[in-house]
This record gives C-alpha cells, sequence and structure tokens, in this order.
C-alpha cells in the first residue's frame, strides 16, 4: 500500500516526519472527484477548495507537507463538464491520469484566496500543480481496474510559486504516497465486491492480503478486512456470502472519511445530510442500542421486501458514525446477532 517509484511499491519513512516547529503538521486534502476534466494539455480542477489553496500557498517553497490527492479513475473531457458552444464541437473523449504525463492540474484562483495572498498571485488568473515525477498510482489502477477511484495520501515539497505570464505555478516534489483504493458504497457492495457473491468469488476480487476473524462463537460469521482498504472498511460473510460491508469511523483514516454512499453522504455526514439525501423516501428511524434515545439508527430500503438496503448510526450529537450496506444483515447490532 506504500509507494515510492512510479507506480507505487514500497515506502519510506519521510510520512512520520513532517512536524512544524509548534508540533503541528501541514496537511491539505485536494478531493478532485467528479470535478475535474481533461483540457487537452492538463487536467483542470473546476471547484478548488480554498482551504487546501491557502495550505499550499502558505507552504510553498518552506519545505515537505503532506497533501492529499482523491481522483477519479477516468477524466471526462472539459467539454463535458463545461460545455461552451463558442469552443467545444463535441463533448469528447474521456482520459486516464497517464494521458498527461507529470500530471499537470490546474485552477482558477478563487477570489478570497487571491485577496489573502495578493502580494504573490495579484497578477495571477490560475495556479498549476507541476509534479517533477509521475503521481505515485498503484500499477492495477493506472491499468484500469474495477476500483474506481484511489485516494493518494502523499509527502511532497512545494516549490516556491514561479510564473508564467498569468499563471502561477507550484512545483511539486513527490517523495512517497500511501495509495488506498476507493468506491461507492452503496447496498450492492463496494467496488467489484458485490452483496451475494460466495467467500471464495469475494477472495478473488479483493484479495490478496485480508485479515480474516470469526464473530464471537458464530462459525457462519466471518469479516474480512483488506490491506488496500481504508482502515474503517470491513466485509461480513455470512453463510458462505457477501452479506454486507460497514464503514466504522472509530477506525478512522483520512481515507474512510473519503468513502461515500451513492448520494455522497459519509462518516461525519449529519442526520439531516441523511434525511435530505433520501429526500421523498421512506426512512426508518429507531433508538440506538448503545447510544440511548439521543443515539439513532436510520435505515433505508431499496423495496418493500427490504432484500437490500444503507443503514446508518448517528450518535449523540447526530453525526454519522457508521455505515452499513448490504442485505437484512445491516440489522445486526453485535457481530452476526
Amino acid at each position: 500500500m506504500l509507494a515510492t517509484s512510479a507506480l507505487g511499491t514500497e515506502s519510506n519513512d519521510n510520512l512520520n516526519d513532517l512536524s512544524e516547529p509548534d508540533g503541528h503538521t501541514t496537511f491539505a486534502v485536494m478531493d478532485m472527484r467528479a470535478t475535474t476534466a481533461w483540457a487537452i494539455n492538463h487536467f483542470e480542477w473546476l471547484e478548488p477548495d480554498e482551504e487546501a489553496l491557502e495550505t499550499l500557498v502558505f507552504t510553498a517553497g518552506k519545505g515537505p507537507m503532506r497533501l492529499d490527492f482523491v481522483m477519479d479513475n477516468i477524466v471526462p473531457p472539459y467539454c463535458e463538464l463545461r460545455p461552451d458552444p463558442e469552443t467545444c464541437d463535441y463533448p469528447g473523449i474521456p482520459v486516464s491520469w497517464m494521458e498527461d504525463v507529470p500530471q499537470t492540474i490546474c485552477m482558477e484562483i478563487p477570489l478570497v484566496v487571491k485577496a489573502r495572498h495578493k502580494d504573490v498571485l495579484s497578477k495571477a488568473d490560475q495556479l498549476c500543480l507541476q509534479p517533477e515525477t509521475n503521481l505515485l498510482f498503484p500499477i492495477d489502477w493506472v491499468g484500469g481496474n474495477s476500483w474506481p477511484q484511489v485516494h493518494l495520501h502523499q509527502t511532497v515539497t512545494p516549490g516556491k510559486i514561479r510564473f508564467d505570464g498569468s499563471t502561477a505555478i507550484i512545483d511539486l516534489a513527490i517523495t512517497d504516497a500511501i495509495t488506498t483504493r476507493l468506491a461507492v458504497l452503496s447496498e450492492q457492495g463496494y467496488g467489484p465486491a458485490r452483496i451475494g457473491m460466495s467467500d471464495t468469488e469475494l477472495r478473488k476480487v479483493i484479495g490478496p492480503r485480508l485479515d480474516a476473524f470469526i464473530a464471537g462463537a458464530d462459525e457462519s460469521c466471518t469479516y474480512l478486512q483488506r490491506e488496500l482498504d481504508p482502515f474503517g472498511l470491513g466485509y461480513m460473510i455470512l453463510d458462505g456470502s457477501l452479506a454486507r460491508v460497514s464503514l466504522y469511523g472509530d477506525e478512522h483514516d483520512v481515507a474512510t472519511s473519503m468513502v461515500r454512499t451513492p448520494n455522497g453522504l459519509s462518516i461525519g455526514s449529519t442526520r439531516d445530510d441523511v434525511y435530505a439525501a433520501f429526500s421523498g423516501q421512506k426512512l426508518i428511524e429507531e433508538e440506538h442500542e448503545y447510544l440511548g434515545p439521543t443515539g439513532k439508527y436510520i435505515t433505508w430500503w431499496q423495496d418493500d421486501a427490504q432484500t437490500r438496503g444503507i443503514r446508518f448510526e448517528i450518535d449523540e450529537n447526530g453525526t454519522v458514525i457508521a455505515i452499513h450496506a448490504g442485505t437484512d444483515a445491516i440489522t445486526l447490532i453485535e457481530g452476526c446477532a
């Protein structure tokens, strides 16, 4: 899961040595899923995060930092996401991240960021990040497999801001990256792991490097965790087949926080977010077994027979702390009981 070569092998220990003098680590996340387009000679981040850019601009030329990228495997063309009849003859063709090597990522500078750094960015309209080497993707992900997303937890050293006309450029020296494959968590499964698969089939698509343990005294119920997955993700095998996929916030890492349901819910979403995401659909709300009346289970079923669904565990503060997706096994509270 750790990478130092262009296509991901093993890591050194640089990820553990990035503290500022006050003991804090400079860290930013660029979640570019569904907001990045291929623009002929670079990738365009259409909705840049102001906080991430603030951190990048502040850190440029000052040493290493942690900079996470969250990315879709395939990137749509610019004219598909931003159709302009004056410049777009047709939507274009989707590309992979290997279309432009190294992968230059450009974005318009938000006005608030430009205003806060007017001494540096006053004459710049666009900011481009230029990796000095290829991004450290897993080999199988670059080749195009069934994992549609990736999270790169990177060590980078951003260079001093330089300019090419009205474009501000930050060169990125990438030291290493922890790469985690991501997918959408739905009632049908997670990536290539589909609800109803046999234990053998599941191990073929998510292996190798699996940790397995029996849930209590019930030998028909097994939990699997995969080294290449977010820490909080687990697979429940019940009576020989995949019954549910669960995401837990108490085993939290950045990759865990990046897993989304089809309607955008994640660990850290709120009760109100859940109801808004399922607006007009039936939800069943029940008291949480361990958190009392202020904690809740909120369950959505895709049909009246309750064959597939998604359950959200809500804590006393109204925050999602766990998500379970799959068969009626999503209602099991303690292991398989």
